[in-house]
């Protein structure tokens, strides 16, 4: 009887509580889920994907790449009227066809450290889908990731995770 309660004392000790870093969800306690630093936040809302391409908007306007931090690629897209140049915002560029679209990581777009470059990523299909090419870095230990990178749930990330609650969206 001592054994099996001393046994319960240590495996609730080995669980992780909310706010500890892990590198996956076997390390987190109860409900809890091991999140990575550079994970998609959760927004609540749905991604901006006003439009797939320029048949969806009106004859004067385009349909543009545009900056989304509820997407999981960080792509969205939305009709407005034709783009100049420079006019577009960070990432992004201005086409001929004066819509806005994303720079591709091999024509000078960095990806970030914990990512690499595949300029094979589909640039076809609808806008909100065509992202820079960034992809991530697979892994299955910490030394396989950039220097200070850390891997969490098989994907290399900027530093550890953390044991965070579920977030529940619509």
């Amino acid at each position: 009887m001592q054994l099996a309660a001393a046994a319960l004392v240590l495996l609730a000790s080995a669980c992780a509580s909310e706010g500890s870093a892990c590198r996956n969800s076997d390390q987190c306690g109860g409900s809890l889920e091991c999140a990575g630093p550079n994970d998609p936040q959760v927004c609540g809302i749905p991604a901006n994907e006003q439009c797939s391409s320029d048949a969806d908007c009106d004859e004067s306007s385009r349909c543009h790449a545009v900056d989304d931090p509820c997407s999981p690629d960080g792509v969205g897209s939305e009709c407005r009227q034709p783009c100049t140049e420079g006019g577009c915002g960070e990432g992004f560029r201005c086409a001929a066809s004066g819509a806005c679209e994303v720079v591709p990581c091999d024509e000078g777009y960095d990806c970030p450290s914990y990512q690499t470059c595949d300029p094979s990523v589909p640039e076809q299909g609808p806008v909100h889908a065509r992202a820079h090419g960034c992809v991530a870095i697979d892994c299955s230990d910490d030394a396989q990731c950039p220097a200070g990178g850390a891997c969490v749930n098989a994907v290399c990330h900027e530093g550890p995770g953390s044991c965070v609650e579920p977030q529940l969206v619509p």
